[in-house]
């Protein structure tokens, strides 16, 4: 068997490494093609995929390609057996006779099934049966985006056709990204990041304001640090709904003293996970005892600190996800989605507050709106937030799909099973 890995940034590593790690040790020939076409600078250059990371079982091969032309050009000259990937190919791309593997992640995998139900994959790995029959909202959230971005109307998405396509081409794997939680050392991570032996650790997951739609409230009110600016604002603006947020202090900083509070009174530390695109603001590193960035994709940084964290707390990540599959249960501070500028469409299902929800499992995720987390998170314990072992099974079940540390060789099962059927 030969498979290749198209890496568009290094953060793919997150999701693909597992399955590499998992076809070396299966012996296959085993590439992955990075695309040195992808920015260098701004938002995302730091996730310019210039190296691959380490594995356990082998090295693999490693190609460069510049673009979709470039790739056409190298699957024609070097083809293998099963491209895997997670965006949407061209024609020139799957013109040949190479198959293609699309995998899921998350909202994503309306990038692997257009809204007429035609796709370019001859596989495609889905999270759950949950998310198989959300994908026509899936492909309705993007189809929203692309209208607003162009002031045009959102196309049709055929709910039958999909469905018809996914029953003829999808199978259920799981995220292969949390195979890793099987093999990653607690012990480890906290004596190789320095995080002491016995004090347990809240995972601080800060608010996006970099990618975050910035909304008024998220200007002036939540993200300022003056409360007379924030005053003049509003007067200004007119927008006196948000003159009792000024004066209750529902704001970043608050929310920092908050679970610095929260970390004192059950000796825990408070350890911050970032991201590069999300500066940390001053305020928060004085306020916390450890900051981290990604420091690697495969380990992931984010499932090593949660495999050695008690808590999580975080603002409609879908770290909520990885927490579960990590025995951590989390906390969602979830402000006003109208205040964040979440359109209708997001709220009314991915976004949601409702019990059941992504954001809302009791047991395993405990929602808290802005207000309630300002006004008793800081007099809370640790054990306020326990995880039920079944309630987490179900979310589990629900959204992540498998909890074996097997997905990876579902993908590439699957994957095998494309092949002999071709040949």
């Amino acid at each position: 068997m030969r498979v290749a890995f198209l890496i568009e940034r290094r953060n793919y590593y997150r999701l693909f490494g597992p399955i590499v790690d998992r076809a070396l040790e299966r012996g296959w020939e085993t590439e992955c093609w990075h695309d040195w076409g992808q920015p260098r600078t701004g938002p995302k250059g730091s996730e310019f995929p210039d190296t691959a990371p380490a594995f356990r079982h082998g090295r693999p091969g490693v190609r460069t390609y510049r673009g979709s032309s470039e790739l056409a050009a190298l699957l024609a000259a070097a083809p293998p057996d099963v491209v895997i990937a997670m965006r949407r190919p061209t024609a020139d791309e799957t013109a040949g006779r190479v198959r293609w593997f699309g995998l899921q992640y998350t909202l994503d995998v309306a990038d692997l099934v257009e809204p007429s139900g035609v796709t370019r994959y001859d596989g495609i790995g889905l999270h759950s049966a949950w998310w198989r029959e959300r994908t026509p909202d899936c492909l309705r959230l993007s189809a929203f985006n692309r209208a607003q971005a162009t002031g045009t109307t959102p196309v049709h998405v055929d709910d039958a056709a999909v469905a018809e396509t996914l029953a003829r081409r999808a199978m259920l794997v799981g995220i292969p990204e949390m195979d890793q939680c099987h093999w990653i050392d607690p012990l480890g991570v906290r004596e190789r990041l320095g995080l002491g032996r016995d004090r347990p650790l809240v995972l601080y997951v800060p608010f996006p304001f970099a990618s975050n739609p910035r909304t008024f409230w998220v200007r002036e009110v939540y993200g300022r640090s003056s409360t007379l600016w924030s005053r003049l604002a509003i007067a200004l603006a007119g927008r006196r709904e948000y003159v009792s947020h000024v004066a209750r202090h529902w704001n970043d900083r608050g929310v920092v003293a908050a679970v610095r509070a929260f970390c004192d009174r059950n000796g825990a530390a408070l350890v911050v996970k970032a991201r590069a695109k999300d500066p940390v603001p001053r305020y928060l590193a004085r306020a916390a005892d450890h900051v981290f960035y990604d420091k690697s994709y495969y380990p992931a940084t984010i499932l090593e600190l949660l495999k050695a964290s008690a808590l999580c707390l975080h603002f409609f990540s879908t770290v909520a996800y990885e927490a579960a599959y990590a025995e951590v249960p989390s906390v969602c501070i979830a402000p006003k989605g109208d205040d964040l500028g979440f359109p209708a469409p997001w709220q009314a299902w991915f976004l949601s507050l409702d019990a059941g929800s992504s954001f809302n499992f009791p047991g395993v995720v405990y929602a808290r709106g802005l207000g309630e987390f300002l006004d008793g998170f800081a007099s809370a314990r640790l054990s306020d937030y326990p995880l039920d072992p079944v309630s987490r099974a179900q979310y589990v079940e629900k959204f992540i799909g498998f909890d074996d540390g097997k997905s990876s060789d579902r993908v590439l099962d699957g994957v095998q099973s494309l092949v002999e059927r071709g040949r």
